[in-house]
């Protein structure tokens, strides 16, 4: 790739980025480590369109770590038309949100448009400004995909510190796939099914569909601020 093609990729905005992550799933093909025997196709997520509702898809990934260990996280894709949020600033409507899967100390991003078509990233202002640089343990990562230089950061540069990290690593696909599925007892408790009810994927489909709308319409009611 030429420096005119790298910069032109690098352009592209976030929103574009995490909808081709959502429907492709043969991102991540050939972008397996060498000679590890691993094979990215086909990587597994969520549709939800087929319930006709505003939460569209949930799809996982994984942060390698120096240490060997790795970050989870998701990206949920939503009817942006639907899922509108309030900030001091003005109304945003949001088509993505990105957050860790289980691990504390990260954020949760909101990726979303303002009435003039700008891309906008939100962030909860309750949430300490730390989460939202990139950790210690990343440091090989960041060297490698982005080009954040810390010492000439701003107060309002570094809120978005991990945002562009996340959207670097997406976009040099230097991630893992992952997939998570809700558990059985809430699987059951979602659909009212009983101990010896059988289910379906459409089933595990439509109960995470519904654990994930609980969790936005919770996240739309929290302080959420432009960065």
């Amino acid at each position: 790739m030429t420096g005119k093609e790298d910069g032109k990729e690098s352009s592209r905005s976030f929103s574009d980025i995490l909808g081709e992550v959502m429907s492709n799933k043969d991102y991540l093909a050939g972008s397996e480590p060498q000679e590890s025997g691993w094979d990215f196709s086909d990587w597994p997520g969520y549709d939800f369109r087929q319930f006709g509702g505003w939460v569209w898809g949930e799809k996982f990934f994984a942060i390698p770590t120096i240490d060997g260990r790795q970050l989870s996280m998701r990206i949920v894709q939503t009817d942006a038309k639907q899922f509108l949020v309030k900030t001091p600033d003005g109304q945003i409507s949001v088509g993505f949100v990105l957050a860790p899967v289980k691990t504390k100390g990260f954020p949760t991003i909101l990726i979303g448009k303002d009435a003039n078509g700008s891309e906008k990233v939100l962030r909860n202002s309750r949430q300490p400004l730390e989460w939202h640089r990139v950790p210690q343990e990343f440091n090989g990562l960041a060297k490698g995909v982005s080009s954040i230089e810390k010492s000439s950061l701003t107060s309002g540069e570094e809120a978005k510190e991990w945002t562009d990290f996340l959207k670097s690593l997406l976009l040099a696909k230097r991630v893992l796939p992952d997939h998570y599925e809700p558990a059985d007892l809430i699987i059951r408790d979602r659909l009212e099914l009983g101990s010896d009810d059988k289910y379906d994927e459409e089933d595990i489909r439509l109960a995470e569909m519904q654990i994930v709308e609980e969790e936005l319409l919770i996240i739309a009611y929290a302080d959420y601020v432009l960065t």
